[in-house]
């Protein structure tokens, strides 16, 4: 019997192959998990002004992101990304935009970051900004936690969306900050509650 007896449309072929190939897409997505990653970033460059001026700068910044894929350190990610930024002390930024993580090596991937902002700049040159993020270096893929740790050196273009012939190039290196802050905080308290483990008990 039929499934038009029972008044019933027979399944498509855009539903035969849904069904076909569904046992190979639900592991993948079963597998997939979020790998995050936070760091201390600094650099310098140069800002080119409208005027034909250029300036050097210092930078100093917390970028971090969260990025989804499957479960090995092969695999291709992709997630939302954030950046916090001073330029030579005088700036306050922020910035929030994509990020895809590139395995040519699994533990030497590039990252790669589009994004969009806002700087708060001294006088009236405060500015929507547009950047991107090209980093390569050491980043682990962590099988017990999801955060991973990262040590890269990047380099950076970015732009003033309200106004040409404004824009800055900016590199330098990015510090884990779990491997920063994390460790000695722990190694501290460890160290307060149960003393030296060189001492004998």
């Amino acid at each position: 019997m039929t499934a038009a007896v029972h008044g019933q449309k027979p399944c498509g072929p855009a539903a035969i192959a849904l069904l076909a190939v569904l046992p190979w897409l639900l592991p993948s997505v079963a597998r997939a998990d979020v790998q995050i990653s936070t760091r201390l970033v600094e650099g310098g460059g140069a800002a080119f002004l409208p005027d034909d001026t250029v300036d050097g700068l210092f930078e100093l910044a917390l970028r971090g992101e969260a990025l989804f894929g499957p479960g090995n350190p092969w695999a291709f990610r992709v997630g939302p990304a954030l950046e916090l930024r001073t330029d030579d002390f005088v700036t306050a930024e922020a910035a929030a935009g994509v990020a895809l993580l590139l395995p040519v090596s699994s533990a030497f991937p590039i990252e790669v970051v589009l994004g969009a902002g806002w700087a708060s700049r001294p006088g009236d040159a405060d500015a929507p900004v547009a950047l991107g993020t090209l980093a390569w270096g050491f980043r682990s893929y962590n099988y017990q936690s999801a955060y991973a740790f990262a040590f890269q050196v990047y380099v950076t273009g970015r732009t003033d969306l309200d106004r040409s012939g404004m824009w800055q190039i900016t590199g330098g290196i990015e510090l884990d900050l779990e491997f920063l802050i994390g460790i000695p905080v722990l190694f501290v308290h460890a160290w307060l509650t149960h003393g030296d483990p060189d001492e004998p008990e």
